[in-house]
């Protein structure tokens, strides 16, 4: 059972199907080129029959379409302009996108704009200098929670009892991962509180480290997380807390002035 959907047997107004297909829709992965009822089924979590009864009426809707050669759907168009609705809204690409930039500039380094999804980080954008590539990631991107810098910080910004029922979740998902990241993920939260972000040092990749921050561009709803990575010889821990982390936070809080003035044109 979903977060959403516990949530929901106690509000009366939650709408558990639309939960379970909005669920269905963000199973799909950038480099998805289509997905089965039964691919769908396992990344949902969702009985087969069921995810058969949303891809029949995403499809009817025109946010799927089916391939009958393969039996696989794909998204349509019409998602598309969907998250360009939300990013052209929200002006996330034209605030963030510069601030982004000049800070690229600053080191070796990539920097990472993303969003929780599910279990994982979504990369919204990303921006870094040719030299700076140590994986082979874009935009759409997923990454894992617990092993990163950016997924930390996610887990740092939520309310102890929601943080409490998503770690249950990633311990159920993965129990050895979990033991071995635990300890290194716990004070990272505790830090968070008094130094306003949160780091991995070879958590996921043994030659990078990271460290990332928040962005609360509403009270209500998901944060925006903002990070910057790199390999270890270049972001030693020193550089990583001192000076990077300063130039993070000190972007993150322009990007979260300049959104929050946004919203309230």
């Amino acid at each position: 059972m979903s977060d959403g959907e516990k949530d929901g047997k106690a509000d009366r107004q939650f709408i558990a199907s639309l939960e379970r297909g909005l669920r269905v829709m963000s199973a799909f992965r950038p480099d998805d080129r289509a997905l089965s009822n039964q691919d769908l089924a396992d990344r949902t979590g969702l009985p087969r029959p069921t995810v058969s009864r949303f891809t029949h009426t995403l499809r009817r809707l025109n946010y799927l379409a089916y391939h009958a050669d393969t039996g696989r759907y794909s998204l349509t168009p019409r998602v598309m302009e969907m998250g360009r609705a939300a990013f052209v809204a929200t002006e996330i690409r034209d605030i963030a996108c510069p601030v982004m930039e000049t800070l690229a500039e600053l080191g070796p380094f990539s920097v990472a704009l993303g969003v929780p999804s599910g279990l994982n980080i979504r990369y919204l954008e990303l921006r870094r200098r040719p030299e700076a590539i140590v994986l082979n990631l874009d935009a759409g991107a997923l990454v894992p929670m617990l092993q990163t810098a950016i997924g930390r910080a996610y887990l740092a910004s939520l309310a102890p009892g929601k943080r409490q029922e998503l770690l249950a979740q990633l311990r159920e998902d993965d129990p050895d991962l979990y033991a071995a990241q635990e300890e290194g993920v716990k004070a990272e939260i505790a830090a968070y509180d008094t130094q306003g972000f949160v780091c991995s040092f070879g958590g996921w990749w043994p030659e990078l480290s990271a460290v990332a921050t928040v962005i609360r561009i509403v009270d209500d709803g998901d944060p925006l997380l903002l990070s910057i990575s790199g390999l270890s010889s270049a972001l030693t821990v020193e550089r990583l807390k001192g000076e990077y982390a300063a130039a993070l936070l000190n972007s993150a809080q322009v990007i979260q002035n300049r959104m929050r003035r946004a919203f309230h044109r």
